[in-house]
Parts: structure tokens; C-alpha cells; sequence
């Protein structure tokens, strides 16, 4: 019985310690800060999107003004989930323009994949350390962008007079179906 019990725990332990998942972090002037009922507080000046990448080579997302996305209750699925692939924007390597693109047609992929890529979409030099990465995003302005890049303009943080809807989530391999997604409304100081 005792050997049974032990070979639960090392089957347990073993599953739930290869799971793949992602955390986010905010920071602003060096502090963490903490995202209560969905949403952040920062200052209208430069802050970091902290991505934590456990198991898994990147996270999905979005970033609008509008909270349409966002209101979609996590339970169901967001909709069109088969084309975000073909949605995704592109962004320079390295974070190099430190912006976010908003927009509520397209889509982000942070990812880190150095075996297949030189570059990534974070800030130079995430910390990486046994099946975790640990990336930041500075965000200095904001990357407008409607009707599918049509129409663009560039803002600086202190410019924004309304709230930022994000969205973060996994996509199985297919690229079909999301799981694990995640809100935060980023409201101004």
C-alpha cells in the first residue's frame, strides 16, 4: 500500500509539474502592480507586461479599446478562433519601438523559441531557467491600428484618455481551440 501511495504522488507531482501555463505581472517604476478583479492601475508613463512561460514557447493575445473581446464570458470561445492565427500582427524583434498594438481586429504572439528563431518579441534578454522564460514587454506608447491597419497613428502613455482591454491565452497545437485565457482592463492614474 505504501509503495501505491507513492507511485500517486510521483504520478501526480509529475503531471501537474509539466503543465503548461503562462503568468502575467505588471510593473511600473520597479513595483509589481497587483491586477484585482481584472484590472490594473498603472501611472500614464512607461511600464513592463511581465510574461512568465512555463512549458510552453508563448501566449496569445490582445489589446483594444474596445471591450468587446474582454465582455465574452471565459467559458465560451472568442469568436473566429480558427483565423487569430492569420491575425497576428508583426512586431519588431526585441521590443525595439516599445509599444503595444491596439486593435480589435488583430491579435499578439509573445513567444521565445530559440531553437527555431534569433529573435522574440520581448525586451533583449529574458531570464530563462528550467522550462521557464521570463520575459518583459516595455510599453512606452501605444500602436493604433483600425480596419486592419488601414488607418494607424502612434500615442505616448500620457496622451491615453481611455482604458486598455487585454486578453492572454493559450492555443492547442492545431491552433483551434483557446484555453487558459486571461482579462485585465488597464485603467489610468
Amino acid at each position: 500500500m505504501k509503495s501505491f501511495l507513492v507511485f500517486l504522488c510521483l504520478f501526480f507531482g509529475s503531471r501537474f509539474s509539466f503543465a503548461q501555463d503562462y503568468n502575467i505581472h505588471f510593473l511600473q517604476d520597479g513595483k509589481e502592480i497587483p491586477v484585482l478583479n481584472e484590472k490594473v492601475l498603472l501611472a500614464k508613463k512607461p511600464f513592463q507586461i511581465q510574461v512568465e512561460l512555463l512549458k510552453v514557447e508563448g501566449v496569445y493575445g490582445s489589446c483594444s479599446l474596445s471591450d468587446s473581446l474582454f465582455r465574452i464570458p471565459l467559458n465560451q470561445s472568442l469568436p473566429e478562433t480558427d483565423l487569430i492565427q492569420w491575425k497576428i500582427a508583426v512586431e519588431p524583434e526585441f521590443n525595439k519601438d516599445q509599444d503595444i498594438i491596439v486593435s480589435k481586429d488583430g491579435y499578439f504572439y509573445w513567444f521565445y523559441r530559440p531553437k527555431d528563431y534569433t529573435w522574440h518579441r520581448f525586451d533583449p534578454n529574458p531570464k530563462v531557467e528550467k522550462g521557464r522564460v521570463t520575459g518583459s514587454k516595455t510599453i512606452s506608447n501605444l500602436f493604433i491600428s483600425e480596419d486592419f491597419n488601414s488607418k494607424t497613428k502612434t500615442l505616448t502613455l500620457s496622451e491615453v484618455t481611455e482604458p486598455l482591454y487585454l486578453l492572454f491565452f493559450l492555443m492547442d497545437k492545431k491552433r483551434k481551440k483557446v484555453s487558459k485565457r486571461m482579462r485585465v482592463q488597464i485603467e489610468w492614474k
